[in-house]
């Protein structure tokens, strides 16, 4: 051991130790990945310790990959404000951004007069399409009996906040007086940015609302499928109405299908409905986003991306170390510059095809009937869907490189988070300083 380093656990002297950095980065963490995190409703039959599951599986997610959740909340927030245009354009001028957020989440279930099909949730998409055209009637709630029924956890909230921020000015101060900051506190800081957007994001969305409001269809299913979808007889997969705003964006195929990976190899990062139609609306789907949350996610990734970066010439236990810290940061400001470009390449020039596509479906299913057991395979692998869900189809060309990257990027999210932790066996002695924080007050 040399002068500027010290080895192993440090105790609590006057100014910090390893449990102090430990503690206080684990703290911020938590309160950030669950205080700001507002899953949607359960399902009427879930019991208290599913419906805490839910959450859990959000803020699990923060924590293994905070874009992903970044953009679930940007996607519901777009969503949310183009439910409000449509509402007011129609109207419908007491509908607010709450009622948008409360029928997104599953707030509205229908009950249709069919007696073999049960209840199921709609979305708001789907709830001014049923009343614009007279199937239920326009729900009267008031913005008040919303925030009733959310239990919002304002304390929490704002006990977060203060944390986040005065973790964040501790960190800045550090820099400020060059004195060391750990890898790990960098990842926290991390986590306080993803917690800034996602609570501006859901900001409006009710907290913790356990119980939909049901409204009656006055027309069976059936007949709304015969006036309104051009193969009314065709499968659904989630709900009767999926076709009204099948509104998920591009990137949400791939979410889906590696989720769908997990579950095949017995690891749910996710609880998904297990009954059909969906007693539900799922919290982690990937909904479309707006040109406006795009100019806040891209900024947000870049400089979420970018923290890492600062640690370049930082101190590590091991010249390995390091190097792999490096690599690990290259390669996530790497996912974050090349992934959204190649995402939107893919996105424009599939959805542009998607048409021609289709035509040529039936051409390529006849072939395919006398193909061998290569091509079975390819197509198995572009959807790996149980029912085989057509909107969840990825062509290989998209598949491949985009995987690739994702498969690289959750290797150096990896790295990151394990050095975070093992780094702290060998820290420089001004790592455990305490910010002089008398600097900054006037003396006469």
């Amino acid at each position: 051991m040399n002068d500027t380093t010290a080895q192993g656990w440090i105790g609590e002297p006057d100014g910090r130790g390893t449990w102090s950095i430990l503690s206080t980065c684990i703290l911020t963490i938590v309160l950030c990945c669950w205080t700001s995190m507002s899953p949607n409703l359960p399902a009427k039959s879930d019991g208290k310790f599913k419906i805490w599951r839910y959450k859990f599986d959000l803020a699990f997610m923060t924590v293994l990959g905070s874009e992903f959740v970044l953009m679930v909340a940007l996607g519901q927030w777009s969503s949310a404000r183009y439910s409000l245009k449509k509402f007011h354009k129609a109207g419908y001028e007491d509908w607010t951004i709450q009622h948008a957020f409360f029928a997104n989440m599953g707030g509205f279930l229908v009950e249709p007069p069919e007696i073999d099909l049960p209840s199921f949730p709609l979305d708001a998409e789907q709830l001014y399409t049923l009343v614009r055209e007279g199937y239920v009637d326009y729900p009267i709630l008031q913005e008040e009996e919303i925030e009733d029924k959310s239990k919002s956890g304002g304390l929490a909230r704002l006990f977060t906040v203060a944390q986040a921020l005065w973790f964040t000015l501790n960190c800045v101060t550090r820099f400020a007086q060059g004195i060391f900051v750990t890898t790990l506190e960098l990842t926290t800081l991390s986590f306080v940015l993803v917690f800034i957007i996602t609570s501006y994001c859901w900001y409006h969305k009710p907290m913790d609302v356990n119980r939909p409001i049901t409204l009656k269809l006055n027309t069976s299913v059936a007949a709304i499928r015969r006036n309104h979808h051009r193969g009314p007889e065709s499968k659904w997969y989630e709900t009767p109405f999926e076709y009204l705003s099948r509104d998920e964006w591009f990137l949400a195929r791939f979410w889906r299908y590696y989720i769908q990976i997990l579950h095949y190899m017995h690891i749910p990062l996710v609880t998904q409905p297990q009954r059909r139609p969906y007693d539900r609306i799922p919290s982690h789907y990937l909904l479309n986003v707006d040109i406006t949350a795009e100019v806040i996610a891209t900024p947000t990734i870049v400089f979420f991306s970018a923290m890492f970066l600062i640690a370049w010439n930082s101190h590590f236990p091991t010249a390995a170390e390091k190097l792999l810290w490096r690599i690990a940061s290259v390669n996530s400001i790497s996912y974050a510059l090349i992934g959204g470009p190649l995402s939107l390449y893919f996105q424009k020039t599939l959805f542009e095809a998607k048409k021609k596509e289709e035509r040529a479906q039936a051409r390529l299913n006849r072939k395919r009937a006398a193909r061998g057991w290569i091509d079975r395979f390819t197509t198995k692998l572009r959807n790996i869907h149980p029912d085989q869900d057509p909107e969840l189809e990825i062509p290989l060309r998209a598949l491949i490189p985009i995987s690739l990257l994702c498969a690289l990027y959750c290797v150096g999210r990896g790295f990151i988070l394990t050095e975070d932790l093992i780094g702290l066996r060998s820290l420089p002695k001004s790592a455990f300083q305490t910010v002089t924080w008398s600097r900054y007050v006037p003396h006469w």
